[in-house]
């Protein structure tokens, strides 16, 4: 499992601020490290949750799925590093704060993600993380890029994870709210996955 430790990427290597416009290994490596943390955490609740074979299952799923957006990443970077565009200025703005709440969440979430932990209360954390600005983070990085089969493959993982994380909440949840909320984050991705197919089919 990947400690919920690992720092973020900066300049100074010790405080989370960026006094210039990041470039796009700063912006890479920053989502990278957030994505690391949520797979971590995910893989955490497949093991709480183990004595269940479909909620081992379902979380397992969404480390996995997390681990592809890992992947995807680190292939741009090295496609970018290749192409010597790296250093270049982010495609995408960082907001410090942004960042900082972000991982202080995730933290926050590995320390509360222990024995005892209610089923209802992991899935509430799962849609709080996938609510964030994360995974918009992630597949806006990979559309600045111009890499539209990973912008798109990334869309899709959005969807179908949070489909499957609003049928958990359905079966083990009593709470219309946290489901009404998943179906709507799950019907915007998916209505933007369809705009950017529509567009690439022209």
């Amino acid at each position: 499992m990947l400690n919920s430790e690992a720092p973020l990427y900066d300049r100074s290597k010790s405080a989370l601020s960026w006094p210039l416009m990041p470039t796009t290994r700063e912006a890479l490596e920053t989502a990278i490290a957030l994505e690391q943390q949520s797979m971590s955490l995910y893989a955490r609740m497949a093991k709480i949750f183990a004595d269940n074979p479909a909620l081992r299952d379902f979380w397992f799923g969404m480390a996995r799925d997390e681990a592809r957006h890992v992947g995807a990443l680190d292939l741009v970077r090295t496609v970018l590093e290749i192409e010597d565009k790296l250093d270049a200025s982010s495609p995408i703005s960082l907001e410090d704060s942004t960042i900082v709440k972000l991982r202080t969440m995730l933290e926050r979430f590995h320390r509360e993600a222990g024995a005892g932990l209610k089923i209802d209360r992991a899935l509430a954390m799962a849609l709080e993380v996938e609510e964030t600005e994360l995974e918009d983070l992630v597949a806006e990085l990979l559309k600045a890029v111009q890499e539209p089969d990973e912008y798109e493959r990334c869309l899709r993982l959005l969807v179908h994870d949070l489909g499957e994380l609003g049928i958990m909440i359905e079966r083990y949840c009593n709470d219309a709210a946290l489901l009404r909320r998943c179906d709507m984050l799950c019907d915007r991705h998916a209505e933007t996955l369809r705009a950017s197919a529509a567009v690439g089919g022209r």
